[in-house]
């Protein structure tokens, strides 16, 4: 038996080694990545970014909420900000405590037009059972988009406006964990995993793209 323990915590050490050399190799390609996008670049944890963002609802979801290796600059004309984002969730049956974390990538892109609330994300079992009871969402021309993707604003013309077909058409070839949202000026996208350059930049390109669809009269009297 103490020859298992000790074997059990040399394999925990190990793991914690490797882990520790992974992250410090992953957080320098991150700079070394900010570095030549001209982006500033800030390691650290940001206990503060989702009370920073406090309208987008989603970030407000478990314990523990941080933002880290943050990226900040500019582009096509838009202020870009990029992190990893982290939260938690603690559940207990009684007899045991279970803690789950979640991470996520998200860039964000602020233009100089003004941009309404909006939030389109994939169908969930939850939002078809909500669609059972009358609770819809918002649906569109396009059957296969609205069979496939959660749209929701409280100004559903302006929702109608944006989405357009070549907007459709970007989202049903995005990734699964891909989320899009409007807030506070600001576009999101959220995608369920921890960051990844490669990612990174189809994300921003992905952006970028959403932006340009937007109708020259959605722009008016920003």
């Amino acid at each position: 038996m103490p020859g298992l323990i000790i074997l059990f915590i040399g394999v925990a050490i190990v793991f914690v080694v490797f882990a520790h050399q992974a992250e410090k190799k992953k957080r320098e390609q991150i700079r070394l990545y900010a570095q030549s996008r001209h982006l500033r670049f800030s390691p650290d944890k940001d206990r503060a970014f989702a009370k920073s963002f406090r309208d987008f609802r989603f970030l407000a979801q478990g314990s523990n909420r941080f933002a880290q290796y943050r990226m900040q600059g500019e582009v096509n004309g838009h202020q870009l900000l990029m992190c990893e984002y982290h939260y938690q969730v603690t559940s207990s049956n009684g007899k045991q405590t279970t803690t789950h974390h979640y991470w996520s990538t998200l860039v964000m892109l602020r233009p100089s037009f003004r941009l309404k609330p909006l939030a389109i994300r994939r169908e969930g079992f939850f939002d078809k059972m909500k669609a059972t009871f009358g609770w819809d969402d918002i649906d569109f021309a396009s059957a296969e988009f609205s069979r496939q993707f959660h749209v929701s604003a409280p100004d559903r013309d302006w929702a109608f406006a944006v989405v357009q077909p070549a907007t459709m058409d970007l989202l049903m070839r995005s990734d699964r964990d891909l989320g899009v949202y409007m807030e506070q000026g600001w576009l999101m996208l959220g995608y369920k995993k921890r960051m990844d350059l490669g990612r990174l930049e189809n994300m921003i390109s992905t952006g970028c793209r959403l932006l340009d669809e937007i109708p020259d009269f959605c722009k008016e009297g920003s």
